[in-house]
């Protein structure tokens, strides 16, 4: 592409709109200057009528004001709206003939011709819009013909070969920076309970269903493993698309199995996904396949769950080695930021623990969490998290808070609290501590956890109840002080924007929280489209890798 025609498509829109102005400008102006000489004409005519029918205007007044409001002119001014006064202020000229000298008031032109003014002005603008769709599409087909005749350089084609790729650690970070669009498979297990006839080829039905559901997709596999099990890959998936194609493939057998048994319902499909790179393990990729679909077939309400392979994601941690590389300090804390979504400030810090991996480096929570299912393993995990949080706190003074999601075994740990307790006795903390727990755990053990919500209040703590799904439980929270905010479930934040439903949840808890001034915060925010929609829906603060990624600098991350 030449510089000239880089100029021409970088410039190419504001230009026309700058045409476009000045052109509508232009012509409105000469419009006015056109229909104030028609006025101006009619008054003449109107001047020498009255100085031919002789009429005197003190005994004539009435006669000479009906023939004057034929014409469109007045003899004194109206009055009008307080509000308007100054824009459609009635404008008063003197008509003269022979020797009659005439004041005549008439509205502004602009006025009494508004229907045309209107009418040529979309005239203009529709033909604008029709000339720049026109141009832009010729222009565009004529850079892209030469485009494709252009040999590209040395520097391009070396460019070219590497695999930039690998050296992205996670899909979400590379689309935030712009990354060049990449691609993954998706590897999809189905379940369902829907009987279908025998004589049907299921593999057939399924893939030719699948392929005029997505015919985007050229490259499809589909293999039935038993008769209420389907295995489905999909090759070449744009990144930014994994979620909308699982979304897509469960529709798409949901409507099969509902057209051989007409009662079957969402929740009687269940899937389970697996994005990932050309080159992975495939064992891997089957195993997080079959994890992703036993949570959709353990929750009653998601029925799809997806799951990526990444280098962080290639090995599950077991219950041992968690427990092990804890007690040898092989882990570290980042924070990530909430942000007040209408001064921009940061108000909170979210602690989140990685635990390192002599292989696969630092490895999420969620990767090896529910590994750690006995309650001293789950002791001495939230143990050494707490220990090196409230050594930072007092290190660094500072008014922003710092939450900790807490193993929920924890919550009614005696062991826990009493240890917490002696701790933060010791160390005089003064409201920097939040504790975020689950809205159904609350729920399911609120009389339980009097107990512990004494301890968080005395020592002027506070808790964040996290994961909200609905509005439905928020009235609970009305006797709870300790309980100073809400955050969003990811469900109803991801892809928010294009969800009506659950802008409405959304809408609906933002109210409930407003009830008992109680802010309502957002996590996973990866898009801008998320965060305008969440802004226009009353949420407070949000975080996510929109903002920024986790900070690894522990004291500088928490406090500066």
């Amino acid at each position: 592409m030449s510089k000239g025609q880089y100029w021409l498509l970088r410039y190419f829109k504001p230009i026309c709109l700058v045409m476009l102005v000045v052109s509508l400008i232009g012509f409105n102006l000469i419009l006015s200057n056109a229909l104030h000489l028609k006025v101006h004409s009619a008054g003449q005519q109107l001047t020498k009528q009255v100085y031919e029918l002789q009429l005197n205007a003190p005994l004539n007044q009435k006669t000479l004001s009906v023939l004057a409001q034929s014409n469109g002119f007045m003899l004194a001014p109206e009055s009008s709206s307080l509000h308007f006064k100054n824009i459609i202020k009635p404008q008063l000229e003197v008509f003269s003939y022979k020797t009659l000298n005439l004041g005549l008031y008439h509205s502004p032109v602009w006025i009494m011709e508004s229907y045309l003014f209107i009418l040529l002005n979309l005239v203009i603008v529709g033909a604008a819009i029709s000339l720049y769709r026109w141009g832009s599409a010729a222009n565009f087909r004529q850079l892209k013909h030469r485009s494709r005749h252009h040999k590209p350089t040395k520097l391009t084609s070396s460019i070219s070969n590497l695999n930039v790729v690998k050296n992205v650690e996670s899909e979400e970070l590379a689309s935030l920076y712009a990354a060049a669009e990449q691609y993954h498979s998706l590897f999809v297990l189905v379940s369902w309970e829907c009987k279908f006839d025998k004589n049907t080829d299921l593999e057939t039905s399924f893939k030719v269903f699948i392929l005029k559901g997505i015919p985007e997709i050229k490259k499809v596999a589909v293999k039935l493993i038993n008769p209420d099990k389907l295995t489905i890959m999909l090759y070449n998936v744009p990144i930014a698309e994994l979620d909308r194609y699982t979304e897509r493939l469960h529709k798409i057998i949901f409507n099969v199995c509902q057209s051989h048994q007409k009662n079957t319902t969402r929740k009687h499909v269940k899937l389970g996904a697996c994005n990932f790179r050309l080159g992975a393990d495939q064992s891997k990729v089957l195993q997080i396949a079959q994890s992703a679909l036993t949570l959709s077939k353990n929750s009653m309400l998601l029925h799809r769950h997806r799951l990526a392979l990444s280098k962080s994601q290639e090995v599950l941690f077991c219950n041992e080695q968690v427990i092990n590389n804890i007690k040898k300090n092989k882990f570290m804390l980042s924070f990530q930021p909430v942000f007040d979504l209408i001064s921009g400030d940061i108000i909170q810090h979210e602690a989140l623990i990685r635990v390192r991996h002599d292989m696969h480096g630092l490895l999420a929570a969620q990767y090896f969490i529910n590994q750690v299912e006995s309650k001293d393993d789950a002791l001495i995990l939230d143990k050494a998290v707490l220990s090196q949080i409230l050594t930072l706190v007092m290190a660094e003074k500072s008014p922003l808070s710092v939450s900790i999601n807490m193993h929920p075994k924890n919550w009614l740990n005696d062991k826990f609290w009493s240890w917490l307790t002696m701790q933060m006795d010791k160390l005089n903390l003064s409201c920097q501590l939040q504790f975020e727990m689950s809205e159904s755990f609350f729920c399911n053990n609120k009389n339980a956890l009097a107990n512990t919500l004494n301890i968080i209040k005395k020592h002027r703590s506070n808790i964040i109840i996290d994961n909200v799904k609905t509005s439905e439980n928020i009235p609970l929270l009305i006797h709870c002080e300790e309980v100073i905010g809400l955050k969003l479930s990811y469900e109803l934040v991801h892809l928010v924007n294009e969800k009506s439903h659950n802008q409405k949840c959304i809408k609906e808890i933002v109210n409930a929280g407003k009830m008992l001034n109680l802010p309502v915060y957002a996590v996973g925010v990866e898009t801008q489209k998320e965060l305008i929609m969440l802004t226009k829906l009353g949420v407070a603060g949000a975080q996510g890798f929109y903002f920024s990624e986790p900070l690894q600098e522990l004291t500088q991350a928490v406090f500066h």
